[in-house]
């Protein structure tokens, strides 16, 4: 860091306990990764019930405790990425519904696109061609995944607000120059002593 830099303010992200004007809605990114977890719950609720119990355990235990976290770890970081973008569109909204309704809309059309792209790799590598509608989960991938999508960003959206947090920003004073040494001064003594 140059000595420039240093002699300049600094803006500083400052949390605070109740909204004020200017105040923007911010949260970690580590909380919105949780919250990217969370939003799987509804496709456990749906791998635990739509087969026998017996048969969805047996195909975690045949490679699903590795290939699982993989999964959990890679849908959680892009929800999470999309949610970062989402809050930071949404950061001087207050109505709870609205920061609820773009984060349905923005979850049902993630997935479904998502689930499209898959669709499509699926029929280009079995068929060698691209018509989805000639899939046999065609139907299914069209009115479900926007129906997952939704559901679980706004379970996602529910887990992220314990940690969305209202911040002003602050301008920090410029920090003095510490290891600057003054000839007369017993900094110097002191400092080499240490």
């Amino acid at each position: 860091m140059n000595a420039n830099a240093r002699s300049k303010p600094r803006d500083i992200r400052q949390a605070v306990t109740l909204h004020e004007d200017g105040a923007h809605m911010y949260a970690q990114f580590g909380v919105h990764w949780r919250a990217g977890v969370a939003t799987l719950i509804p496709f456990a609720v749906l791998f635990f019930t739509a087969q026998p119990f017996g048969d969805a355990m047996a195909t975690l235990t045949m490679g699903g405790y590795t290939i699982s976290p993989a999964v959990v770890a890679v849908f959680a970081t892009g929800w999470a990425v999309m949610s970062v973008g989402l809050l930071h569109l949404l950061r001087f909204e207050e109505r709870v519904s609205a920061h609820y309704l773009v984060y349905g809309l923005a979850g049902a059309l993630a997935l479904w696109l998502t689930g499209v792209l898959v669709l499509a790799s699926i029929r280009l590598a079995e068929a060698g061609t691209l018509d989805l509608w000639h899939a046999e989960a065609f139907t299914r991938f069209m009115i479900g995944t926007p129906i997952l999508g939704a559901a679980g960003s706004l379970i996602g959206r529910r887990v992220l607000a314990s940690g969305v947090y209202w911040h002003v920003w602050i301008q920090r004073k410029p920090l003095p120059p510490v290891f600057g040494f003054v000839e007369g001064r017993h900094d110097r003594d002191e400092f080499e002593r240490m």
